[in-house]
């Protein structure tokens, strides 16, 4: 099994070339680039020595009649990763010959057309009919709809709601924590209401749990996703969470400045306040009676 713990040898059984190349990505752009890379280069591969060929052999014509038979996202991952692992063989020629022949190789390729990707129905933020909607649907999982509830109380990024919320500093008592913003690497203040209390605690033993998988910032987006597309017809993610936070408060008339410390932008406290603690009471203020979500809960 593939880990992103490394690449080494003994987790291979492709071509050494594809093994190197998944190498050098992985230290220039990340496991996140190097492994949907590594994996179509690999069924690639495979696809062109049914065929009696390696994957050094390639041409353009393989290229698009494998592309034919991939999903059109996927063929554009495909694509981008021929093009990048083509241009690696020629930075690494030792010969003139060599090289000419992979940079021929990559011209042909840029002249390869991406696949047409189906558009989707692109929704950034709900309405509270919708949200309805969405957490009745989840009701049966309740993992999910603790996750649900969260998310859409918070709007917390991914990272935020995971890694970070898992080593936040909580005062469970007070209802209040201080946590890092993904971005701009800041602490800021969060408290919640008594309401969705159990929501934080059930979330927080979750999170304890998932923060060990890989990539766990992927966890609820990759489950609601699924469920959204059934219930409402098109994906709803993390970030959609998100954006509808900061569209209710907007039209209940909460403050952009509070808007921005509770989502975790860059912030300018009104020189007004003189302590924290009649920042946190304001927010409080805000997070306790006057958020969208309570009147569902």
């Amino acid at each position: 099994m593939v880990t992103e713990a490394g690449l080494g040898v003994e987790a291979f059984s492709a071509d050494a070339s594809i093994e190197a190349f998944t190498e050098y990505i992985k230290r220039q752009r990340g496991w996140r680039t190097a492994k949907p890379y590594y994996f179509t280069l690999r069924k690639f591969d495979s696809w062109l020595r049914e065929r009696g060929k390696t994957i050094d052999e390639f041409t353009i014509p393989d290229v698009e009649l494998f592309m034919s038979e991939l999903a059109p996202r996927t063929a554009n991952v495909f694509l981008s990763a021929i093009r990048r692992y083509a241009r690696w063989r020629a930075e690494n020629a030792l010969r003139t010959e060599d090289f000419m022949f992979e940079q021929r190789r990559l011209m042909g390729l840029y002249n390869v057309r991406p696949a047409r990707v189906p558009r989707r129905i692109k929704k950034e933020a709900l309405n509270p009919d919708e949200l309805s909607r969405l957490l009745e649907a989840v009701r049966f999982d309740p993992e999910l709809y603790t996750a649900t509830v969260v998310h859409f109380y918070f709007g917390w990024r991914p990272l935020e709601g995971t890694a970070h919320f898992a080593r936040a500093q909580i005062n469970w008592d007070e209802r209040y924590m201080i946590l890092q913003t993904a971005k701009a690497k800041h602490e800021r203040i969060l408290p919640w209401a008594e309401e969705v209390d159990r929501f934080v605690r059930d979330w927080h033993k979750t999170v304890k749990r998932i923060v060990r998988y890989e990539f766990p910032e992927q966890w609820y987006t990759k489950r609601i996703k699924r469920v959204s597309e059934n219930v409402l017809g098109f994906r709803v993610t993390a970030k959609t969470a998100r954006k509808t936070v900061e569209t209710q408060f907007r039209k209940r008339g909460v403050e952009q400045w509070k808007i921005d410390a509770i989502l975790g932008h860059t912030v300018d406290i009104p020189s007004i306040y003189t302590d924290w603690t009649e920042v946190l009471e304001d927010l409080r203020d805000v997070m306790e009676r006057r958020h969208y979500l309570l009147d569902m809960l």
